[in-house]
Formats: C-alpha cells, sequence, structure tokens
C-alpha cells in the first residue's frame, strides 16, 4: 500500500488500534475481528511485542485489505525493512530518523516519525514525511497541541501517547487527522477481555461519528 492510500485511509478510519504487548498470532486475530466489528479497520503491532513477526502475516493472512497492519515502534532503517518484508504496510516512530523515513519511502510505504516540537515537525515534512506522529500527546496536552497545529496547519499530525476515550474527541477537534490508541486506552497489554475491548472500541467509532457530525454542521 502506497503511502498516498495509506493515508486515506488512516483519514478515513481516524483511529489506528495499537497492540503493544503480548499478542501472539490467535489473540491479534480475535482482538482484530473486535476492532472490525467496530469499524475500527487499522492495527499498529509494534517492534517491542514478543511475538509480532508471527502475529503480523497471521493477521494480514486472516483479514486481507479489511484490515490495514502497521508497524510502530520502528526506530531504525534495519527494523523498517524487517518490518516491511514481515508485510507491514505502513510504519511508525515515537522518534524522528530521517533515514527510517527515506528507507520506508524507497519501499514503497509510509513512515509517520514522532515529533513533539514544531522544529521536528517541519523538518520531517521537509525530509519527505506525509504524515507525522504527535508524541507523546496525553502528556503534552491538547493545548500544546492546538497552538502548535495552528502555526503548522499544513502537517497532517495523527495524536499518539496517552490517548483513550477522554481525550480523542479533543484531539480530533484540535486539527488531529487520526490517533494512535494504545495500552489501557483500548486493547491493554494483552490481559484485557475480548468484551471490555468491544465496549471500548465502539464507545471510541461513536466518538469519531461526533465529531463528524460536528463537522459537517459547522457553519
Amino acid at each position: 500500500m502506497n503511502p498516498v492510500h495509506a493515508i486515506e485511509r488512516i483519514e478515513r478510519t481516524a483511529i489506528i488500534a495499537v497492540l503493544r504487548g503480548d499478542f501472539p498470532p490467535g489473540k491479534a486475530v480475535a482482538v482484530c475481528e473486535v476492532l472490525l466489528e467496530a469499524g475500527l479497520d487499522i492495527v499498529e503491532l509494534t517492534y517491542n511485542s514478543p511475538d509480532w513477526r508471527e502475529a503480523l502475516p497471521a493477521v494480514r493472512e486472516a483479514f486481507g485489505e479489511r484490515m490495514m497492519v502497521g508497524m510502530g515502534t520502528v526506530l531504525n532503517p534495519a527494523q523498517v525493512l524487517e518490518a516491511i518484508d514481515g508485510g507491514a504496510q505502513f510504519c511508525v516512530a515515537p522518534s524522528y530518523d530521517p533515514a527510517s523515513v527515506s528507507t520506508a519511502h524507497a519501499a514503497g510505504r509510509l513512515m509517520a516519525p514522532g515529533v513533539g516540537t514544531p522544529s521536528e515537525a517541519v523538518s520531517a515534512v521537509a525530509h519527505g514525511a506525509k504524515l507525522v506522529k504527535f508524541f507523546p500527546a496525553g502528556a503534552l496536552g491538547v493545548p500544546y497541541f492546538k497552538a502548535m497545529r495552528s502555526a503548522l496547519d499544513h502537517i497532517p499530525f495523527c495524536c499518539n501517547g496517552n490517548i483513550h476515550t477522554g481525550n480523542i474527541g479533543d484531539f480530533l477537534r484540535a486539527g488531529a487527522v487520526a490517533c494512535g490508541v494504545a495500552g489501557d486506552g483500548l486493547a491493554g497489554n494483552g490481559s484485557r477481555s475480548l468484551a471490555d475491548i468491544r465496549a471500548i472500541a465502539n464507545e471510541i467509532a461513536s466518538i469519531v461519528r461526533q465529531v463528524r457530525d460536528e463537522r459537517a454542521v459547522r457553519p
């Protein structure tokens, strides 16, 4: 999936569900089934999860194009290439590494580097990034993001880091094209029940619909 199509899909869904922790293939597939039921069709496995090398192809095989599958916490070009070789359709990082961005783009994949300042965001885009990850969004806060984006509204931001049902709507209203939701915000660390994940996923989907409805009636 090329970067343009990946961004279009991310903007359409507005949520990237992040599976970080104990998510072996069977569990990852079961969680993704629940996410799809709620309309969340983008998932990010993470490089620092123990079973991603088996889980990534399992999810790709189980859902095909119904689920877009990426790899997060990708820190260097070697990890980018390993993730892509394993089937990742996009890559995400908590940090900004120009070589990783170049490597992903040369392979025809979207790479969203992590930024926390205006200078990092501008530098990442100048280096070719088509989407940047504002991180850690929850710690930096909505007012910080809103002020930063007011001067950089030409840059597509995905907000990640301590994102949950209490602040997803606020970040989307502040201009984020999407939010990445990890840990306690959605799927937990692998021990959360499917029933609880289903309830949270449905609430997140409802928040996204509400924000879009607000935008539709805004003069």
